[in-house]
């Protein structure tokens, strides 16, 4: 019987990015949104929504562009 992560390479693992571009859209639209959401339309929650939304947009966007790259 082996102890966890014994005898384990790193091409057992799953192959996964390094880079993931849902969490970069959604980290950089949350303060773009809240910048926005407190100047343009005084309200913090409306800001916040928004930039999630368009980061995660954004984020999906980069990701299938990325992923359809590496499938030729």
């Amino acid at each position: 019987m082996r102890a966890y992560g014994e005898g384990m390479s790193p091409q057992d693992s799953d192959p996964s990015p390094a880079v993931n571009p849902i969490a970069i859209g959604i980290v950089l639209g949350l303060p773009t949104g809240a910048a926005i959401g407190v100047f343009g339309f005084d309200n913090l929650a409306l800001g916040l929504l928004l930039g999630a939304a368009a980061g995660l947009t954004v984020g999906v966007a980069v990701d299938a562009l990325l992923r359809r790259g590496s499938d030729r």
